[in-house]
């Protein structure tokens, strides 16, 4: 290989391949957190594709700095030793009652998206059922 060739620490591929180890995670395992498929992943590393709009759920995923991996910049791991989501939060936010209220409100967030599901689905059963009943009653000529 030759050096114009070689991966160097500011090519995505080689951050990408870097965070997953760092990660101790496997390609189908990544692909897996992050909702993407194990070829996606293996595109991303072997440098077929030189970003991803999962970049953050990437580097989420494998608790490194969205901004290093993205760009280069910065370090890789935030050096405080907290997590990564709580290194970007705003220092008056990690508080552990923030937190708290902020998976509550996720809580309740996914009970309101279900539940639009549910009505979603019930006008769908009224709408066939209000076919069906106007097809019944359509003279036939």
């Amino acid at each position: 290989m030759s050096i114009a060739n070689s991966p160097s620490k500011y090519d995505f591929a080689y951050r990408f391949r870097a965070a997953r180890l760092h990660a101790n995670l496997t390609q189908q395992a990544l692909a897996i957190k992050v909702g993407v498929s194990q070829a996606a992943i293996h595109k991303l590393e072997s440098g077929h594709f030189k970003s991803s709009r999962k970049t953050v759920d990437i580097a989420m995923a494998c608790q490194v700095n969205p901004v290093w991996l993205a760009t280069g910049e910065g370090e890789m791991i935030h050096q405080d030793g907290k997590p990564v989501e709580e290194s970007l939060m705003p220092s008056e936010m990690t508080g552990s009652g923030v937190i708290a209220q902020l998976g509550a409100m996720e809580k309740e967030l996914e009970l309101t998206i279900q539940t639009l599901y549910q009505m979603r689905n019930r006008l769908r059963r009224l709408r066939n059922r209000k076919r069906v009943r106007t097809t019944r009653t359509t003279p036939e000529e």
